[in-house]
């Protein structure tokens, strides 16, 4: 027998209750992974960031999204989901679900436009949100009263029985635990996460798995260099995918080509971390009460979609996207919802602007499948089957 331990004491910077909880681990059980940290941070039920219920997106949170910034990206989601319905032959029913909602701006906007610029698609229309987190929900059916009675709530994918329609993902596949790997000049090795006296710090071991060497194996990586790596990206794009009958998946994530993502200049890798929409560099610092995230393998997730029996259109940026769609051109979209007087003109024109910014949230990529026909949409072009 052991005796008991005295209690655990973390400086005042990292005194939070994941922070305490991953610290009893990593001393009962002794040093974790990364990804392991990552998803007590962010999704522990009882101590997680994404879990507390407090507001984490938009203005009162902790980062800004599409979505959030204003309604336009959500009308011009409805306006491809809608060509889309148009294309199936106009289904009695169609479902645009939203996974990781945050307020359900996408949602509620979606079918404001839908009603204003598409009543026979509105009529077809309904929306599903999947969200675990019992009291986001209900500050999700606060917000939107004007629509609740059209929207169901899911905790979880595999609740959802296989739609017809549109499933689209912002901002979700970032927010993945990731393993984080350092190059010695002739070895990878894994930064564990553990403890030197009252902080939190990374150890070097062997990696946990061969699997992740996988991803890195074309590289030329230069000394100290850092990668993060996504093994959970397969299992969720097997979810998605299996809760899509015949329809659209819609990805939009900040993420690159293999090749740029593990370039040498990216030498400390892309984790970062946001609070109160100030970016950082130390996930150790405000445990489960800030966001961790880091740029998507696009590489890695369309070998994943592949594999799940998907169909993939040419990844574009939401830049090129929105202009695709007409919306940086002012088009019937970015008109729903709004008066057409000189003022609101110009709203709306700073915010294609804004929404399409290279150096901001234009950069997201938009990366795009269909299961079952994949018909060529404005917005997505022509269809993948076979891509080199």
């Amino acid at each position: 027998m052991h005796p008991p331990a005295d209690p655990f004491r973390l400086p005042a910077s990292q005194s939070t209750p994941a922070a305490r909880q991953i610290a009893a681990q990593i001393r009962d059980q002794g040093p974790i992974t990364f990804a392991t940290f990552m998803h007590t941070a962010l999704y522990d039920p009882s101590t997680g960031y994404y879990r507390s219920g407090r507001p984490t997106v938009g203005r009162e949170g902790d980062f800004l999204t599409s979505p959030e910034l204003h309604p336009l990206f959500a009308y011009a989601i409805a306006a491809l989901a809608a060509a889309h319905w148009d294309a199936q032959g106009r289904p009695p029913a169609y479902t645009i679900c939203d996974v990781g909602p945050g307020s359900g701006a996408l949602i509620a906007a979606g079918l404001t436009w839908a009603e204003a610029q598409r009543p026979d698609f509105a009529a077809a229309l309904r929306g599903f949100l999947v969200e675990p987190s019992p009291s986001i929900q209900a500050r999700q059916r606060e917000r939107l009263p004007s629509v609740a009675a059209r929207l169901t709530w899911y905790a979880d994918l595999r609740e959802l029985a296989p739609l017809r329609g549109l499933i689209v993902a912002n901002e979700l596949l970032d927010a993945q635990p990731v393993h984080r790997l350092r190059w010695t000049g002739t070895a990878w090795q894994e930064l564990y996460v553990a403890l030197d006296s009252d902080r939190f710090v990374d150890l070097p071991g062997p990696p946990q798995s061969a699997t992740l060497l996988e991803p890195l194996a074309t590289l030329d990586p230069r000394q100290g260099q850092i990668v993060e790596v996504c093994p959970g990206l397969g299992p969720l794009l097997r979810a998605l995918a299996t809760a899509l009958h015949d329809g659209l998946l819609l990805l939009f994530d900040y993420g690159d080509r293999r090749d740029r993502l593990y370039a040498p200049w990216r030498s400390q890798g892309t984790l970062m971390s946001f609070y109160r929409h100030t970016p950082g560099d130390d996930p150790y610092q405000r445990v489960g009460e800030q966001d961790l995230t880091c740029h998507v393998d696009i590489d890695a997730v369309q070998q994943a979609a592949l594999a799940a029996g998907l169909t993939p259109y040419p990844v574009r940026s939401q830049a090129a996207w929105l202009a695709e769609m007409g919306a940086t051109s002012l088009s019937p979209i970015a008109e729903a919802g709004s008066g057409a007087d000189l003022d609101a003109h110009l709203e709306r024109r700073r915010t294609a602007q804004l929404l399409s910014d290279p150096a901001g949230l234009g950069r997201i990529q938009l990366m795009a499948f269909a299961k079952g026909p994949a018909p060529t949409l404005d917005g997505l072009g022509e269809p993948q089957p076979n891509p080199t």
